[in-house]
């Protein structure tokens, strides 16, 4: 089972340029509209990924926008605990410049709200964890709304961890390092990395360093991402990088399409493969999965038939 509740989640609206103009008007392509949210796309992935698995999305949604967003999960059968809120659910807006390849990126922080949000966000993960086997992963996903407080998702690893499940702060900045004490998991990119631990992680090897450190806080492993050279895993029993790889021999190398939402499937693989004895395979999974979404330039989710087409492509070291 996998339960994820997003704080602040998205409607994205995606545009594509061939080239933006400043202080005038670009005519453009109507957008692509899509899900957004950390937590949410991680449930989305992962039934992606193992139609048959158990998974459930909680969120706040709110207003017109909240409503879309509903709407459009509903549509494609995501489970789904919706917790109404006053305020307006945010719009993110990215746009693709394809003559130079770069991104803009706009993200609201999202509608202020009061402490009763929280609560009730609280509430429904109670509500969803008393019934659901007492196994499997709670996973906090993204943004706090403005006006919740900093250790709400340590308060969230509190919970699940009573209830028997075992939880990952999918986040940045002071509610992951309020979270770390209360995680089984954690899973940071190199930057959120580096910030916990107050030195550059720029590789396998300072990975691995930043991973052990991070040991020490509570979790029982540490899985630092590296975007295109894969990620690090770190436990008491060792450290291991996984990277993807073309075969020897192969002329064409893998070619980087979009980035959208390959930490989201990251995350789902190693969730679903959970917390064998050998932590090599499912970070090579996992692995697999984020790297399928990075070579996918169509389609909005991979499948388990898309990662397991990269996962030969997968090399897992040990790390001294």
């Amino acid at each position: 089972m996998i339960l994820t509740l997003t704080p602040n989640p998205s409607l994205d609206l995606l545009f594509s340029a061939d080239r933006l103009v400043w202080d005038d008007a670009n005519r453009i392509p109507m957008p692509r509209r899509r899900v957004g949210g950390q937590g949410i796309n991680v449930v989305r992935a992962a039934l992606a990924l193992e139609p048959d698995a158990t998974a459930r999305a909680i969120a706040p949604l709110g207003g017109p926008v909240g409503d879309e967003l509903r709407r459009m999960l509903e549509d494609e059968g995501t489970p789904l605990t919706p917790v109404p809120i006053d305020g307006e659910t945010r719009i993110f807006v990215g746009v693709r410049e394809s003559a130079t390849g770069r991104s803009l990126l706009l993200n609201p922080r999202g509608p202020r709200v009061g402490p009763d949000v929280g609560d009730a966000l609280l509430a429904a993960l109670d509500g969803a964890l008393e019934s659901a086997p007492p196994s499997g992963w709670v996973a906090g996903c993204g943004s706090l709304l403005p006006g919740m407080p900093l250790d709400f998702y340590a308060e969230l690893g509190r919970r699940a961890r009573r209830r028997g499940f075992r939880f990952v702060p999918d986040c940045d900045g002071p509610g992951l390092a309020a979270a770390v004490e209360t995680a089984d998991l954690l899973v940071p990119n190199d930057l959120e990395a580096s910030r916990l631990v107050g030195r550059v992680v720029d590789g396998p090897v300072s990975a691995a360093e930043a991973g052990r450190r991070l040991l020490e806080g509570a979790p029982d492993r540490v899985v630092v991402t590296l975007g295109g050279r894969g990620a690090v895993c770190v436990t008491g029993e060792g450290a291991w990088w996984a990277c993807p790889h073309p075969p020897e021999g192969l002329s064409r190398p893998m070619t980087r399409g979009s980035a959208v939402g390959a930490g989201d499937a990251f995350l789902a693989a190693l969730l679903l493969a959970g917390a064998g004895s050998d932590p090599a395979e499912p970070l090579a999974e996992a692995v697999a999965a984020g790297s399928a979404t990075l070579l996918s330039r169509d389609a909005d989710l991979v499948t388990g038939a898309d990662a397991a087409r990269v996962r030969p492509y997968v090399v897992v070291q040990p790390l001294g």
